[in-house]
Protein backbone atom coordinates (compact mmCIF):
# COMPACT_ATOMS: atom_id res chain seq x y z
CA UNK A 1 0.00 0.00 0.00
CA UNK A 2 1.14 3.37 -0.44
CA UNK A 3 1.89 5.85 1.94
CA UNK A 4 0.58 8.78 -0.16
CA UNK A 5 1.67 11.42 3.27
CA UNK A 6 5.46 9.68 3.39
CA UNK A 7 6.02 9.99 -0.50
CA UNK A 8 4.73 13.53 0.01
CA UNK A 9 6.85 14.23 2.78
CA UNK A 10 9.63 12.96 0.80
CA UNK A 11 9.20 14.91 -1.96
CA UNK A 12 8.78 18.59 -0.50
CA UNK A 13 11.76 18.30 1.47
CA UNK A 14 14.71 20.30 -0.31
CA UNK A 15 17.31 17.48 -0.17
CA UNK A 16 20.04 16.81 -3.19
CA UNK A 17 19.29 14.38 -6.07
CA UNK A 18 21.12 11.40 -4.24
CA UNK A 19 19.01 11.94 -0.97
CA UNK A 20 15.73 11.78 -3.23
CA UNK A 21 17.15 8.65 -4.66
CA UNK A 22 17.85 6.89 -1.46
CA UNK A 23 14.48 8.06 0.48
CA UNK A 24 12.78 6.54 -2.85
CA UNK A 25 13.78 3.55 -3.09
CA UNK A 26 13.69 2.93 0.80
CA UNK A 27 9.93 3.41 0.02
CA UNK A 28 9.84 0.63 -2.96
CA UNK A 29 9.68 2.95 -6.16
CA UNK A 30 12.15 1.60 -8.93
CA UNK A 31 11.71 4.31 -11.18
CA UNK A 32 9.60 7.33 -11.69
CA UNK A 33 8.38 9.27 -14.80
CA UNK A 34 8.13 12.73 -15.18
CA UNK A 35 5.77 14.07 -18.43
CA UNK A 36 7.01 17.71 -19.04
CA UNK A 37 3.74 18.43 -21.26
CA UNK A 38 1.56 17.32 -18.68
CA UNK A 39 3.36 18.48 -15.82
CA UNK A 40 3.06 14.55 -13.66
CA UNK A 41 5.13 12.74 -11.93
CA UNK A 42 4.18 8.92 -11.94
CA UNK A 43 5.85 6.85 -9.37
CA UNK A 44 5.79 2.99 -10.01
CA UNK A 45 6.54 0.83 -7.31
CA UNK A 46 8.06 -2.61 -6.83
CA UNK A 47 4.54 -3.99 -5.99
CA UNK A 48 3.38 -2.90 -9.43
CA UNK A 49 1.34 -0.04 -7.63
CA UNK A 50 1.64 3.57 -8.88
CA UNK A 51 0.91 6.92 -7.83
CA UNK A 52 0.66 10.46 -10.22
CA UNK A 53 1.32 14.58 -8.77
CA UNK A 54 1.13 17.53 -10.54
CA UNK A 55 4.25 19.39 -10.87
CA UNK A 56 4.11 23.05 -9.68
CA UNK A 57 6.59 25.26 -11.90
CA UNK A 58 6.26 28.72 -12.36
CA UNK A 59 6.91 30.73 -15.47
CA UNK A 60 7.44 27.69 -17.80
CA UNK A 61 8.89 28.41 -21.18
CA UNK A 62 7.67 27.41 -24.52
CA UNK A 63 8.88 23.95 -25.65
CA UNK A 64 11.97 23.96 -27.67
CA UNK A 65 11.40 21.91 -30.61
CA UNK A 66 14.63 20.90 -31.33
CA UNK A 67 16.30 18.66 -28.90
CA UNK A 68 19.60 19.99 -27.29
CA UNK A 69 21.50 17.72 -25.76
CA UNK A 70 24.29 20.43 -24.85
CA UNK A 71 21.97 22.29 -22.47
CA UNK A 72 20.60 19.45 -21.10
CA UNK A 73 23.67 18.37 -19.96
CA UNK A 74 24.62 21.54 -19.11
CA UNK A 75 21.25 22.02 -16.70
CA UNK A 76 21.94 18.32 -15.52
CA UNK A 77 24.94 19.64 -14.45
CA UNK A 78 24.29 22.73 -12.28
CA UNK A 79 21.57 20.52 -10.76
CA UNK A 80 23.94 18.06 -9.54
CA UNK A 81 26.61 20.85 -8.02
CA UNK A 82 23.36 22.85 -6.69
CA UNK A 83 24.09 25.61 -8.79
CA UNK A 84 20.57 25.59 -9.36
CA UNK A 85 17.36 24.65 -8.18
CA UNK A 86 14.83 22.15 -9.33
CA UNK A 87 12.42 24.32 -10.50
CA UNK A 88 14.89 26.63 -12.91
CA UNK A 89 16.70 22.67 -13.87
CA UNK A 90 13.31 21.92 -15.10
CA UNK A 91 12.98 25.46 -16.94
CA UNK A 92 15.83 24.49 -18.54
CA UNK A 93 15.89 21.14 -19.85
CA UNK A 94 12.24 22.18 -21.25
CA UNK A 95 13.21 25.54 -23.18
CA UNK A 96 16.42 22.40 -24.33
CA UNK A 97 13.59 20.40 -25.75
CA UNK A 98 12.85 17.77 -22.88
CA UNK A 99 9.52 16.42 -23.20
CA UNK A 100 9.98 13.94 -20.73
CA UNK A 101 12.41 11.85 -18.73
CA UNK A 102 12.42 8.59 -16.72
CA UNK A 103 14.71 8.06 -13.66
CA UNK A 104 15.83 4.47 -13.24
CA UNK A 105 16.33 3.61 -9.61
CA UNK A 106 18.00 0.50 -9.67
CA UNK A 107 19.51 1.02 -13.04
CA UNK A 108 20.98 4.32 -12.17
CA UNK A 109 20.55 6.27 -14.93
CA UNK A 110 18.00 8.91 -15.94
CA UNK A 111 16.87 9.07 -19.74
CA UNK A 112 16.04 12.59 -21.45
CA UNK A 113 13.26 12.25 -23.92
CA UNK A 114 12.72 15.20 -26.89
CA UNK A 115 9.87 15.16 -29.04
CA UNK A 116 11.28 13.54 -31.88
CA UNK A 117 12.22 10.41 -30.17
CA UNK A 118 15.67 11.82 -29.28
CA UNK A 119 17.51 10.71 -26.38
CA UNK A 120 20.15 11.12 -23.99
CA UNK A 121 20.84 8.75 -21.42
CA UNK A 122 22.85 10.16 -17.93
CA UNK A 123 24.06 7.67 -15.47
CA UNK A 124 24.44 8.28 -11.32
CA UNK A 125 27.02 6.66 -9.32
CA UNK A 126 25.77 6.90 -5.67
Amino acid sequence: MIDINLLKECLNKKVSFPERIHNLSKMGIERYYVDLMKLEITYYFQDSESYVERILIENIPALAIDFDKAKIIEAIHANQKGQIDYQTFLREIIAAGTVSYTVYLDGKQVVYVGRKGEAHTENFHF
